[in-house]
């Protein structure tokens, strides 16, 4: 017998007090007529499923949903005989009942899901394109002939009472809680995405259910099927033309770019996603449903689009974008021209390797925990979740880190499929932007042997990992710069870090204005995230705009005047681009002395042949000209310590000696004189001092 309800929703969906609103009855006057109901369009028992459904277990109960049934009786009208979107709001609102932390029925509200049009006319579309053809799909394992499904689809009504997607598409609300309590609509004897009567796949409910419409393409190639059930492998209309319409031209790296595994020639041609993970799909998107990455690229610019042409994504759609333009191609579709771009055209430009994808996410096999194994934390998603998870538990060498949804892979073998940084790796629920923070962070650089833990970021906490170095700083010489690439976060926080090659006897402390290394802390962001994700474009992670190389606007210009005023000096483009132009010529001065194109002290080029048996001083000024291209914002960063690292290293390697003087050639390094305190159209030899 069914629970007497009182649930979060029993109040939701009452008619009122007034003497003309329907009554709520008894949940048992429900069963008395509809125990042996079934859907009319799935044949499901009504009464029965809901028993063992998501929803009883919550103490929600008939009359939340369908209204109340007091003008009912078997016979009368019921306020919500398909509930729909303002029914689900009623609970699944971000504040009362399930899911408080999130709104998932607004999110959906302003979706691709709830904003789509049905296809009158269109039959083979209403497999995806309705609530009801959707359905069935899911029910039957469906993928095709126009004809029948269109006849199904009318099967309450006739086809022109089709729905658009509706909560309820997706989620059997009479089912039986399965999938993590989220009743999906799946049948798991079924896989979309693979060749009929092949094994189904490990494959999570939620990638099962989305790739039923969002055709996930296969190593085989294959894609949405129509014609019969059973064939399922012709292509639908202009889906296998428009390369940003479907999951496998842009979520499926082809392992069969690169042969064996992958190399420094290797291509990334799409995302990977994990299909057997908890939110394959809801790693990256919510309810939401809208990444803004169709071809036109005509709409207001998102956290995907911006992510998936920064670093972090290997600027893959930029190339996607380049590859789309270069090959248009006219099609129609109704009445509607349209240019888009095929998939093997789009493909083929990828796989020709002119994609700019092939960096360091894929430069070595990152995966293959037996050879790089303890690269995994920084260059793998998979490494830096499982360690911003728990960085004291989390094994350095990687050997705990399961890359099984990888194409082939084994620990030892690796597999030919690259990650890039996923929206999963920072993020532990990124439809509600939620990160994972290690705490404070140790990094995996040293200092002479000795842990180096940075100061508690907040937010910026996730940046620091990756960007706190690697290696040991001050220890046995390197032919690379001491603290790896991209350690940002070590020039920050040089005080504790000491990251460059520091001449003894001098004073490398940050003068006494110095704050970049606080920006944000009493916010709980961080300086990462307040200069590099307060803009509009937040997951671009790019602090300015520039233009034909040189920068024109700040993005985060509020950060910067809350120090820099009028009284202080005011931080603009001009003045930013100025820094950056004479860190630059410094450290083009400094590599110079290092290959004696400008004559050093030795009389010979420094090199990664005989950096070893160099003196002390020239090794430190070799380590010190890396400095420019391995932290290319260090002016931003820390202006003063990398101007004296460079400053020094040009003194020691003029004569050999500490002067606290070098010589600049104005006319030839007009730039650089200015940064060491040149008065601006100096020409000829300038004699600056030790900033």
């Amino acid at each position: 017998m069914l629970l007497l309800i009182s649930g979060c929703g029993s109040s939701g969906n009452k008619e009122g007090d007034t003497a003309a609103a329907p009554t709520v009855l008894s949940e048992k006057t429900c069963v008395t007529c509809h125990s042996a109901s079934v859907e009319t369009l799935t044949g499901y028992p009504i009464v029965a499923n809901y028993m063992t459904s998501i929803h009883n277990l919550k103490s929600v109960g008939c009359q939340d949903c369908h209204g109340a049934g007091g003008g009912h009786n078997g016979i009368g009208p019921i306020p919500y005989p398909s509930p729909g979107y303002a029914q689900c709001k009623s609970c699944h609102d971000g504040t009362t009942g399930a899911a408080t932390s999130y709104a998932l029925a607004t999110a959906y509200s302003t979706s691709k899901h709830a904003l789509a049009a049905t296809e009158d006319g269109e039959e083979e579309c209403n497999r995806c394109h309705t609530h009801q053809g959707a359905v069935l799909s899911a029910i039957s394992n469906y993928t095709g002939d126009g004809d029948f499904i269109a006849a199904m689809v009318g099967a309450p009504g006739v086809i022109a009472n089709a729905e658009p997607i509706k909560c309820n598409t997706c989620h059997d609300t009479h089912k039986p809680a399965t999938a993590a309590g989220m009743n999906l609509r799946v049948d798991s004897a079924w896989f979309p995405s693979m060749t009929v009567g092949a094994a189904v796949p490990s494959a999570n409910a939620q990638f099962r259910l989305c790739t039923q419409c969002h055709g996930y393409t296969t190593a085989a190639g294959k894609l949405m099927g129509s014609g019969t059930a059973a064939s399922g492998t012709a292509l639908v209309g202009h889906h296998e033309t428009s390369w940003y319409r479907v999951i496998g031209t842009t979520h499926y790296d082809n392992p069969a770019t690169v042969a064996g595994l992958a190399t420094a020639a290797s291509v990334i041609e799409g995302y990977v996603l994990r299909q057997n993970s908890t939110n394959p799909c809801f790693d990256c998107h919510g309810h939401e449903a809208n990444t803004g990455t169709r071809s036109g690229r005509t709409t207001t610019p998102t956290i995907y689009t911006d992510w998936a042409q920064s670093a972090h994504a290997g600027n893959l759609l930029t190339a996607k974008y380049a590859a789309a333009d270069a090959n248009p191609v006219t099609g129609t579709r109704g009445t509607t021209t349209y240019t888009t771009t095929g998939k093997a055209q789009v493909d083929a430009v990828m796989a020709a390797g002119s994609n700019g994808v092939d960096n360091v996410w894929a430069h070595y096999p990152w995966n293959n925990t037996s050879s790089r194994g303890a690269c995994q934390k920084c260059h793998t998603a998979t490494g830096l979740s499982n360690y911003l998870n728990s960085p004291t538990t989390y094994v350095a060498a990687g050997t705990g880190n399961d890359f099984s949804h990888l194409s082939g892979w084994t620990a030892a073998a690796g597999s030919p499929q690259a990650e890039l940084l996923y929206c999963w790796g920072c993020h532990s629920d990124a439809a509600n932007g939620v990160l994972r923070n290690p705490g404070a962070v140790t990094t995996t650089a040293t200092y002479k042997g000795a842990a180096i833990t940075l100061p508690d970021g907040g937010k910026s906490n996730g940046c620091y990992t990756c960007h706190g170095g690697y290696g040991d700083i001050m220890g046995a010489r390197s032919s690379r710069f001491m603290a790896h690439h991209a350690s940002a976060a070590t020039t920050l926080f040089a005080a504790v870090t000491k990251v460059g090659y520091q001449y003894a006897g001098l004073s490398y402390s940050n003068p006494s204005y110095f704050a970049h290394d606080t920006i944000g802390i009493s916010t709980g962001d961080g300086p990462c995230v307040s200069c590099h994700m307060k803009s509009s474009n937040s997951h671009s992670f790019g602090v300015v705009t520039k233009t034909a190389g040189v920068i024109t606007a700040i993005k985060t210009q509020a950060t910067c005047d809350g120090c820099h005023t009028s009284a202080h000096g005011l931080m603009t483009a001009a003045k930013l681009e100025e820094e950056s132009e004479g860190y630059q010529q410094a450290g083009t001065i400094l590599l110079a002395y290092v290959a004696n194109t400008i004559t050093n002290y030795l009389g010979v080029a420094i090199t990664s042949a005989n950096y070893a048996t160099v003196a002390e001083g020239a090794y430190g000024a070799f380590q010190n000209s890396k400095l420019i291209s391995d932290e290319p914002g260090g002016f931003a960063h820390n202006r003063y310590y990398v101007k004296r690292l460079i400053f020094d290293s040009i003194d020691w390697m003029d004569n050999g000696a500490l002067n606290g003087t070098i010589t600049i050639n104005a006319t030839t390094y007009p730039i650089a004189a200015e940064w060491f305190g040149a008065p601006a159209g100096t020409t000829g030899n300038y004699t600056a001092t030790r900033p």
